[in-house]
């Protein structure tokens, strides 16, 4: 019956009983017969990863399938090509399904002494946890590349995300709500109102009115702040939070500047030779 989950193994195992020649061998026709039962047909063997589309397709193991140490079995389904490589290494079976149009890969990893218990017999004997490894087959080596999309159907996908747009007369779109001040009924709902420009300028490097993020050092406007105006010691405004006690650390009046002439030089500084007083270091 087509409800029997191993529907087809019997069948499959007996026309492959008789050309077993090691242990792996049981797997990998486990594994195709699980991969017919999704679709697939095997074309041959080899690594070709192109198809004329002319091959013979059979639900069988193609002939000398299993005459070298490792597998390479062709498989069409849907009109693409997947080639299944099977790698004997250490007691172990490493099989990938690779899909030749994008190169698309799955796989899984077997220890064969675990999977496999006995060489014939029912299904029950072979592979006692043959439920178990049906589910790995099909999440991890099937769906897990017949479910994924090929890059070709990815990008006309999202080309065709990109030309949809939404009907403007949609009656289940909710219109944008407009800026307070602004008529409902203009064009731009969105527009600055009149006489609410405030900190547009900031937003634009180019504002003749001003501001703007990039700095100006000519700008005729521009009040070059003096830092050592507004607390004794010559801090910058603002550095003394107001009601704060603050000793300066300087005598009053030293800092401030005098109308008409430049600060004197920093004392702690050395003075330039034969410049200012030089019997003050002595």
């Amino acid at each position: 019956m087509a409800s029997d989950p191993l529907f087809g193994w019997d069948l499959t195992f007996k026309t492959i009983e008789r050309d077993i020649k090691k242990q792996s061998d049981i797997i990998i026709a486990f594994i195709h017969w699980n991969l017919t039962r999704r679709g697939f047909r095997s074309i041959g063997l080899s690594d070709e990863r192109t198809i004329t589309g002319d091959e013979p397709k059979s639900e069988l193991l193609p002939e000398g399938w299993n005459d070298t140490e490792n597998y390479r079995i062709r498989y069409v389904l849907e009109s693409k090509l997947y080639i299944l490589h099977g790698l004997n290494t250490d007691g172990n079976l490493i099989v990938n399904l690779m899909r030749s149009e994008d190169l698309a890969v799955t796989n899984i990893g077997v220890k064969i002494d675990e999977i496999l218990k006995e060489s014939n017999g029912t299904i029950d004997v072979m592979m006692p946890n043959y439920k178990d490894f049906i589910f790995v087959i099909k999440r991890d080596l099937i769906d897990s590349i017949t479910d994924k999309p090929t890059a070709t159907s990815e990008t006309q996908t999202a080309s065709d995300h990109s030309n949809t747009r939404r009907p403007s007369d949609d009656p289940l779109r909710i219109p944008p709500r407009p800026r307070p001040g602004v008529n409902p009924d203009s064009q731009d709902l969105w527009a600055v109102p009149p006489g609410r420009n405030v900190g547009h300028s900031d937003l634009d490097p180019f504002s003749p009115f001003g501001g703007g993020m990039i700095f100006n050092p000519f700008a005729p406007r521009r009040d070059i702040e003096n830092p050592g105006l507004g607390v004794p010691g010559g801090l910058p405004r603002a550095a003394v939070p107001p009601g704060a006690r603050f000793d300066p650390f300087a005598p009053p009046g030293v800092g401030e500047p005098i109308p008409g002439r430049r600060p004197p030089p920093d004392a702690d500084h050395l003075p330039p030779p034969g410049g200012f007083n030089e019997n003050m270091f002595m």
